[in-house]
């Protein structure tokens, strides 16, 4: 709740405030002031609840106004949709729910999918969520924007007023840490506000900039919601034009030729290289030591391009002298399931300015040479992945003789 600054003094100095009510309500803000409004009351929903009849008598409360955007956790709708998965069946769920797959991370022995959902966020575990779900984890709603449009409807039509319909997720941004509320589904807001064509407090034109409001509303919202305070719904009241206009939520995701970061920088050079998916190797959440991403990339570069032939050519990781022994050959054929062995917990020499990679020929005809120098640069294409999220020390690439049997005739 804001206090005015007359209160804040006398309460400071103990005196009795004798700021009259009227100055200053929760319910009516001043110009440029924004209310975030918690909707209290709203018990546990269950699968078949009617969600806009539990709104009503506590929005009704609350002297919702004309032009308040009631924003709420989508988690409430799945529950009144019964969109629950055994617990079980949760890997089976995420991978029903993803469009495609952007990445996989590893932390601990846990594996995340980081995919794009049919409503076109990219989203972890396509945003299947155990958190407040005792009877099982909860699926997002296929379509979000259709559920935002039926609720504000319901509440429309009851309250005759101008109002907004939010419904909001927990997510985390590209190049940002943490987690924040996002917009699922829209109805009846600005969702984006095109400020194109005016101009900055400098009397700048404005070129670019296309607002995100939607997502502004569901963050400010989560500060009196949140996972642990039990309150799923909060009103936004005050912000000027919120719903002057109607654009769903499924607009504000950059998705086909707009997404910027349609794969990650490893996933991106592993589709280079030509890996199937089932072939691409998960990388960790957490930093990888380095001999782990070396042998990664040594392991990627041996997986050779669907119809070439294999096993023409190995790759070693030579320690300097003096230190444990290499890792595991690498060849230009699959070296285990699905091309990759398992790289949980590999170790690796330890590296100095003296390891090398050593890359050795099958035999002295020609198309094994050719097959060495073409696993040489495979390997400095994955190399050059690993090193882009932290630099990897310089290793020197060798092509040497094959072992010639003797002729013992």
């Amino acid at each position: 709740m804001t206090t005015s600054p007359h209160r804040q003094a006398s309460a400071a100095a103990g005196e009795q405030s004798t700021v009259q009510p009227a100055t200053w309500t929760p319910s009516r803000p001043v110009p440029g002031q924004v209310n975030i409004l918690p909707v209290l009351g709203i018990g546990e929903i269950r699968a078949g609840d009617d969600l806009a009849g539990v709104l009503l008598p506590a929005l009704q409360a609350m002297d919702v106004q004309d032009g308040d955007v009631l924003c709420v956790s989508t988690k409430i709708v799945s529950k009144a949709l019964g969109l629950r998965v055994d617990p079980e069946h949760r890997d089976t769920a995420v991978d029903s729910a993803a469009v495609r797959t952007v990445a996989r991370r590893r932390h601990t022995r846990v594996v995340t999918s980081v995919v794009q959902i049919a409503s076109g966020p990219v989203m972890a575990a396509a945003g299947v969520d155990s958190s407040n779900a005792p009877d099982g984890p909860l699926l997002l709603p296929e379509d979000p924007d259709a559920c935002a449009r039926d609720l504000h409807r319901s509440l429309s039509d009851v309250l005759g007023i101008r109002i907004g319909v939010l419904l909001t997720d927990t997510s985390s941004r590209i190049w940002r840490v943490g987690v924040g509320d996002i917009a699922l589904g829209a109805a009846g807001v600005t969702s984006l506000q095109d400020l194109r064509g005016g101009a900055d407090a400098d009397g700048r034109a404005l070129t670019v900039t296309v607002r995100n409001l939607a997502d502004e509303l569901a963050a400010a919202a989560d500060l009196v919601k949140g996972k642990a305070s039990g309150v799923p719904a909060a009103l936004v009241r005050g912000v000027h034009a919120a719903t002057d206009g109607a654009v769903p939520a499924r607009e504000l995701s950059r998705t086909g030729e707009d997404d910027w970061f349609r794969r990650p920088s490893l996933e991106s050079v592993w589709v280079a290289l030509g890996l199937e998916p089932h072939q691409e190797p998960i990388a960790r959440m957490s930093p990888e030591p380095v001999a782990e991403r070396i042998d990664r990339a040594l392991a990627v570069a041996a997986i050779p391009r669907h119809g070439d032939p294999g096993h023409r050519a190995v790759a070693r990781l030579v320690p300097a002298p003096g230190t444990a022994s290499s890792g595991p050959d690498r060849s230009d054929g699959p070296g285990g399931p699905d091309g990759l062995e398992d790289l949980e917990g590999l170790g690796g020499p330890a590296l100095s300015t003296d390891a090398r990679i050593e890359v050795v020929p099958a035999g002295p005809d020609p198309e094994n040479w050719i097959a060495a120098g073409s696993l040489a640069e495979r390997i400095r294409v994955a190399l050059g992945a690993e090193s882009l999220g932290a630099p990897l020390p310089t290793l020197a690439i060798d092509i040497a003789r094959p072992e010639i049997p003797e002729d013992r005739r």
